[in-house]
């Protein structure tokens, strides 16, 4: 998804809120603004949200020679996740459809985001993701997704943000023996890089990660060997609206989208209300047989 007018007003809000964290000085940090946006000035029209997000928090971690300034609020966020999992997973497995249940709580999760929410409060994540057994919900997609799990010969299931990945693990570990597992190359926000997959326990599949800090996967900047296994999959499961702003526009393989529509633009663009739970099928004509 190309940047929209109504994300640069949040473009802004991350560049001052990523300055005062890089810098106590007020003037530093609105050398760091401008430095910002300068690079908003130079970007072509491909540019996505998370390419630009990506740059920034590389501009931070050079500022201030700290390079994962999350770290402690992703690892809250992670043991979270490990301390609800054993009753997520009996809930599960006690619903009418486990698998549905398994979706519905795996998209739950990515309401555990720093990125879009700096005030998000974990006490607010167990209620966020046991909410969604109440919210509308494309069952006919969910089946679909199923199918198209068991029929797959190689998954690639992109992750997202830390907490949420370890709810992730419910819909990944029945698939393990052909899942290849993406995540971030540097840290940014608070989103998964092998560090917090691994405390996940997530080492039940291989690890690939994009190379660099976008808080996506850029088609034109991830590694070879994140975009290999991205196009060589049979099917791609993209988690949160980082991947999805990264990849609705120009990935042409069959994936689905799982995500909390957490901002406007992305209400306005998949004409969905905010904080609706969404299951989205790109390119699926492709399905293994």
């Amino acid at each position: 998804m190309r940047v929209q007018t109504d994300c640069y007003a949040c473009i802004l809000s991350q560049s001052v809120r990523l300055a005062k964290l890089a810098s106590p000085d007020p003037e530093e940090q609105s050398r760091l603004i401008r430095r910002m946006l300068q690079k908003v000035l130079e970007a072509d029209d491909r540019a996505t949200p998370p390419e630009f997000a990506g740059q920034f928090n590389e501009i931070v971690s050079e500022v201030s020679g700290i390079d994962d300034p999350f770290r402690e609020v992703k690892d809250q966020s992670t043991r979270l996740g490990l301390e609800l999992l054993p009753e997520l997973r009996e809930l599960a497995e006690e619903q009418p459809d486990p698998f549905e249940a398994k979706v519905r709580m795996a998209i739950g999760g990515n309401i555990i985001d720093y990125g879009v929410n700096p005030e998000f409060n974990l006490l607010e994540a167990e209620a966020g993701i046991r909410e969604v057994f109440d919210l509308p919900f494309d069952r006919t997609a969910c089946a679909d997704l199923k199918r198209r799990m068991d029929r797959a010969k190689r998954i690639f299931y992109m992750l997202d943000n830390c907490g949420e990945a370890v709810v992730d693990r419910l819909l990944m570990e029945p698939y393990a023996d052909k899942l290849v597992i993406g995540v971030r190359g540097k840290p940014v926000l608070n989103d998964v890089t092998r560090r917090e997959a691994m405390l996940s326990g997530i080492d039940f599949a291989p690890v690939l990660d994009t190379g660099d800090r976008a808080p996506g996967v850029s088609l034109r900047r991830s590694s070879p060997e994140i975009l290999d296994a991205l196009h060589s999959a049979d099917l791609v499961i993209s988690k949160g609206q980082g991947n999805f702003e990264s990849l609705d526009e120009d990935f042409r393989g069959p994936v689905y989208f799982l995500l909390r529509i957490k901002c406007k633009v992305i209400a306005e663009r998949l004409r969905q209300p905010l904080g609706s739970i969404q299951i989205l099928g790109r390119n699926l004509h492709a399905e293994t047989r």
